[in-house]
């Protein structure tokens, strides 16, 4: 494992991640499974996000590994090492927590230095790392200032200098950006990102926010009632979504229900109101079996004939969102579909109520088992 004293410089590639396993880690509150038999394997430096709704058992997994939640069950392995019972301040890991948690009778260098000191680092040596974390944060020049003379982005950068001015090989971040402002919060995700790769640091985040965890992570661990749905990369998640539940909470997604059919070869939904809708092959789903399919707005081509499916529709909204125009348009009956294009003068020309074609392509829909 990386050593406390490791002499480092800001900004050069580092490694100093570890090897982060989980395994069969488990919580229980009495009846409540807070967290149910969470596995993961994370690779020195990476960056792994869990992703979930409140109460999916992401926050409590990474306070089982920060030390503050003492596991019912299962292993924390750092270098291989179980550490699921040892005490937070001798596991040598890094946290930023969103409510920044600096203390406010202290300067900037004072909070950053405080986890050297409980370290009982040289003078020297403290004074040197501060320099180097307040660097890396591009806070140089606030030594002396308080928490309260700060913006919150400011506030942040610190919190953060103070995870990782030990140079921890592990860092965990539990919605750090949640108090910030949009555009602010967007500047930071990109800055975290950039400074995670100079270290080379593993790093575990937590957020509920898809877009976040698509932009920032290498994987991300999509998290359900304390157990994780899937894991993969964004665009894994993204494009090919094993659940209706992750295919809904990572972007957004048109769903149709019916029975699979194959037919010379190709993959059919076939809707209880007959409508047919070409798909991928299923060479893992059984003839006649309850299938849904997943369907993003942005697949579906609005007035143009392109691909596998073609469906004539009626506009019943339309909302102007900036880059991109969504529409509400009705189709066989009662059945309602999103459709998402980008905002060019051929959108414009698009009014309530006028009937438009649909289509889109068989391997943009994807065959999921059907709703339970």
């Amino acid at each position: 494992m990386v050593t406390v004293k490791e002499s480092t410089t800001p900004g050069a590639a580092q490694t100093l991640g570890a090897r982060l396993q989980l395994i069969e880690l488990t919580k229980v509150y009495g009846e409540v499974i807070a967290a149910d038999r969470v596995t993961l394997d994370i690779a020195p430096g990476e960056f792994i996000t869990l992703l979930g709704p409140s109460g999916s058992g992401k926050t409590t997994t990474l306070m089982m590994v920060a030390g503050f939640v003492i596991p019912t069950s299962g292993q924390i392995l750092v270098n291989g090492e179980d550490i699921a019972f040892r005490p937070p301040h001798k596991r040598n890991i890094g946290m930023v927590f969103q409510n920044y948690a600096l203390f406010p009778h202290m300067t900037v260098a004072e909070n950053i230095a405080f986890p050297l000191k409980m370290r009982k680092w040289r003078r020297d040596e403290i004074e040197r790392a501060v320099k180097e974390a307040l660097q890396l944060v591009r806070l140089p020049g606030f030594e002396e200032r308080y928490p309260r003379q700060l913006s919150g982005g400011q506030q942040q950068r610190v919190a953060l200098a103070r995870a990782l001015v030990f140079r921890p090989p592990v860092l965990l971040m539990d919605e750090p950006l949640g108090a910030l402002d949009k555009k602010l919060r967007e500047e930071m995700q990109l800055e975290i990102k950039h400074i995670q790769e100079s270290l080379n640091i593993t790093t575990i985040y937590v957020t509920h926010d898809q877009e976040e965890a698509l932009t920032m992570s290498d994987r991300i661990a999509v998290m359900r009632d304390g157990r994780i749905e899937q894991v993969g990369t964004p665009r894994e998640l993204y494009e090919r979504p094993v659940s209706e539940f992750v295919a809904n909470f990572i972007g957004e997604s048109n769903f149709l229900e019916g029975r699979f059919e194959r037919r010379d070869g190709r993959g059919y939904l076939v809707t209880d109101d007959g409508w047919r809708i070409a798909v991928q092959s299923g060479d893992d789903v059984s003839a006649g079996e309850r299938v849904t399919i997943a369907l993003r707005p942005e697949r579906i081509v609005l007035g143009e004939e392109r691909g596998d499916n073609r469906v004539e529709a009626t506009i019943e909204e339309i909302i102007y969102v900036g880059e991109a125009t969504k529409f509400r348009v009705r189709v066989h009956g009662e059945r309602i579909l999103s459709v998402k294009q980008p905002s060019r003068l051929e959108t414009m020309r698009w009014q309530r109520g006028d009937r438009v074609l649909l289509s889109w392509r068989a391997e943009d829909a994807v065959l999921l088992r059907a709703r339970k």
